[in-house]
C-alpha cells in the first residue's frame, strides 16, 4: 500500500469528485441507451484517460485512495441511474421506438467529430482501421438478422463482456451491442425488475456483472497498450465500429421489446395494440399471452409506423441527438483551453 502522506496528497478536490460522479452519471445512462457511448460521456467531461489509468492500475494490484474513490464514484454513480431509469427507457422504446432509435442514431453520429478530432492527421493506418470497423458492425448486422442468438447464462456473460468492453470505448456504445446480440431488453429488462424487487433476476444480472469486471479490466490494459503502440489504426477501428453502428439503428418497422411488453398491464397491451392496429388481443388472458400475441401479429401484418408524421418527428430528434453528442464533446474541448494540465 501507498504511503499515507502520499494517500492524502492525492485525494482529489471536492470540486473534481462532483466532476467525476457527474461523469459517472451521465456514463450511467449512455449504457441504457443504444448508441450513445459511456466512454465518449467521460471522454466528453475530461475523465476518460483517469478513468482508463485507474482500472488499468488497480487490476495490477497497485492501490491508491485516489484511484479508489475515483472508481467508486464513476461506478456507484453509474449504477444509480442505470437502476433508476432503466424502467423508464424500456417505456420509451416500446410506446415511442421511431423517436428513441432516430435519438440513437443522432447521439452516435455525434461523437463522430470527437474520434475525428483525436485521430487528428489521416493516416494509411486510420484509413485502413476505419474500413476495418466498419466492416466489423455491418458483418455483427448481417449476423444479427440471420441467427437466433440463445438466451442463457453464458451468453449473459458473453454480454457483460461485449457491453462492458464497448462501454469503455469513445464512441462506442456497449448497449447497442447488446441490441445487436438480441439481449438488450433481457439485461434492462433484468435490472428494472430488481428495482421492482423481483430478486430472480439476479440470476441474468450477476452473471452480467461478471462478464462487465472481466471486460473493463481485460480492454482497459489493452486498450492503454493500444493507444500507445497502434494509436492510428485503434482509433480509426473506433471510428468504422461507429460509423456502421448507425445500420442497426434504423428507426422504423421495429418489433416491439418482449421485456417492454412484459412491464405493461393487461389493459396497458390492449391500448398499445389499439394504437398500433392490431386487433384481437383481448381475446387472449394473462400478460405474457397478451405480449407473445402482439409480437406475432406485427410480425404476421408487418406493421408499419413510416409515415409522414413519424418521419418529421424523427428528424427533429436525430438533429437533437447529433447536437447534444457535440456539446458534451465541446465541453472536453473548453475545459482543455481553460486548463491544459487538465485530465
Amino acid at each position: 500500500m501507498p504511503d499515507t502522506n502520499e494517500e492524502q496528497k492525492s485525494l482529489m478536490s471536492m470540486g473534481h469528485a462532483c466532476l467525476v460522479a457527474v461523469g459517472g452519471v451521465l456514463m450511467g445512462i449512455a449504457n441504457l441507451i443504444p448508441g450513445v457511448s459511456g466512454g465518449t460521456m467521460i471522454l466528453a467531461v475530461g475523465i476518460y484517460e483517469e478513468f482508463i489509468a485507474s482500472v488499468a492500475e488497480i487490476s495490477s494490484l497497485r492501490f491508491s485512495w485516489r484511484r479508489i474513490l475515483f472508481l467508486g464514484l464513476i461506478g456507484g454513480f453509474a449504477g444509480i441511474s442505470i437502476f433508476l431509469l432503466s424502467g423508464v427507457i424500456l417505456s420509451l422504446l416500446l410506446w415511442h421506438a421511431p423517436l428513441m432509435f432516430a435519438l440513437f442514431i443522432g447521439l452516435t453520429l455525434g461523437g463522430v467529430p470527437l474520434l475525428v478530432k483525436m485521430i487528428g492527421k489521416v493516416s494509411a493506418a486510420s484509413i485502413v482501421g476505419t474500413i476495418l470497423g466498419i466492416a466489423l458492425m455491418v458483418s455483427l448486422v448481417v449476423f444479427r438478422d440471420h441467427a437466433a442468438m440463445p438466451r442463457n447464462t453464458a451468453m449473459d456473460v458473453a454480454s457483460g463482456v461485449v457491453g462492458s468492453t464497448t462501454m469503455v470505448l469513445p464512441g462506442i456504445s456497449g448497449s447497442y451491442m447488446l441490441l445487436i446480440l438480441d439481449q438488450y431488453d433481457r439485461v434492462i429488462g433484468a435490472v428494472a425488475d430488481l428495482k421492482d424487487r423481483n430478486f430472480k433476476a439476479l440470476r441474468i444480472i450477476a452473471p452480467v456483472g461478471i462478464g462487465a469486471v472481466i471486460g473493463i479490466v481485460g480492454l482497459s490494459n489493452l486498450l492503454k497498450f493500444l493507444l500507445r503502440k497502434h494509436k492510428d489504426a485503434t482509433l480509426g477501428v473506433l471510428l468504422g465500429m461507429l460509423l456502421g453502428s448507425v445500420l442497426g439503428l434504423w428507426p422504423f418497422d421495429r418489433t416491439p421489446p418482449h421485456k417492454a411488453l412484459e412491464r405493461c398491464t393487461e389493459i396497458q397491451l390492449v391500448e398499445y395494440a389499439e394504437v398500433a392496429g392490431l386487433e384481437g388481443v383481448a381475446d387472449h388472458e394473462g400478460i405474457e399471452a397478451r405480449a407473445t400475441y402482439i409480437i406475432e401479429k406485427w410480425k404476421e401484418h408487418k406493421h408499419s409506423d413510416f409515415n409522414s408524421k413519424n418521419i418529421g418527428l424523427a428528424s427533429v430528434m436525430l438533429v437533437a441527438g447529433f447536437v447534444c453528442t457535440l456539446l458534451l464533446g465541446r465541453l472536453d474541448k473548453s475545459k482543455a483551453e481553460k486548463d491544459p494540465s487538465a485530465a
